[in-house]
C-alpha cells in the first residue's frame, strides 16, 4: 500500500491535509504531475520513503524533508501555490495497485468514527479478515481508510497555509499524539488487570521497599 496518494478526476494527487478544519468537505493536495521536474521527483520520494510512509500526516513529514532547492518541500509547496483545495468527494485514494480506491469523503467519515470510538474499526477488522469474501468497494474503503488515518490541520481560505499554522498544526499533531499515548497506557494497564485477575501468578510484584522508621516521643 502506499499512502497519500490518489487521484482528482484523470490528475494524480497528493493529499497533504486530509480535512480542512470548518471545512471537512474540503482537502489540500497538489498535483505530482504538473510540479517541475526536481520538486515532483522531490515530493515523490519523500512520499515513497520510510519517513512519509510512516507519518501520519504527509504535510508533517514534508516539513521535515528538505528538497534539492535547500528548502522543506512543505515549504516550497506553499510559497509556490501549489498546494489546493479540493471537495473530499471529488478525490479517490488508491493506496493499492489495480484497486478502485476509495472517496475520501468516505474514508474521513470512517476515520472519523474511529475517533469517536464506534464499531467502525470491527467492520474495518472482519474486512481485512475476510478479505477474499468482502465487498470489493467495502475492503477498498477499509484498505483506503487503513492508509489514511491522518489528524486534521489548519488552513487558510485560498488553500494555502502559512508558517504561523503550520506550527500551530505541528503542535496540534504532537498534542494528538500524547493523548493516543495515554489512551494506550490505560488500555496496558487494563489488559495487565484482567491477565493478573484471570492469574495471579502472572501479576507484577510489588517492590519491598524499607521499613518506615519509628519515632519515639
Amino acid at each position: 500500500m502506499m499512502k497519500h496518494v490518489g487521484r482528482h478526476g484523470e490528475k494524480k494527487v497528493a493529499i497533504v491535509f486530509r480535512e480542512v478544519p470548518g471545512e471537512d468537505h474540503m482537502a489540500l493536495v497538489c498535483y505530482p504531475d504538473q510540479l517541475q521536474q526536481n520538486l515532483h521527483d522531490d515530493l515523490m520520494n519523500a512520499i515513497q520513503s520510510h519517513k512519509g510512509q510512516e507519518a501520519r500526516d504527509l504535510g508533517e513529514a514534508l516539513h521535515g524533508i528538505t528538497g534539492t532547492n535547500g528548502s522543506t518541500i512543505l515549504n516550497t509547496l506553499h510559497r509556490e501555490g501549489f498546494m489546493k483545495k479540493v471537495r473530499t468527494q471529488d478525490i479517490i485514494l488508491t493506496p493499492a495497485p489495480n484497486q478502485p480506491g476509495a472517496r475520501l469523503d468516505e474514508i474521513n467519515k470512517i476515520i472519523r468514527d474511529l475517533d469517536t470510538g464506534s464499531d467502525a474499526a470491527k467492520r474495518m477488522a472482519e474486512l481485512d479478515a475476510n478479505a477474499g469474501l468482502a465487498d470489493p468497494d467495502k475492503k477498498a474503503a477499509g484498505v483506503a481508510a487503513a492508509a489514511a488515518i491522518i489528524p486534521p490541520v489548519q488552513s487558510t481560505d485560498t488553500g494555502i497555509l502559512n508558517d504561523s499554522e503550520l506550527a500551530k498544526n505541528l503542535v496540534a499533531q504532537a498534542e494528538a499524539m500524547k493523548s493516543q499515548m495515554n489512551n494506550l497506557q490505560l488500555e496496558v494497564n487494563r489488559l495487565l488487570a484482567e491477565a493478573a485477575d484471570l492469574d495471579p501468578s502472572i501479576a507484577p510484584k510489588k517492590k519491598r521497599g524499607r521499613p518506615a522508621k519509628v519515632t519515639t516521643s
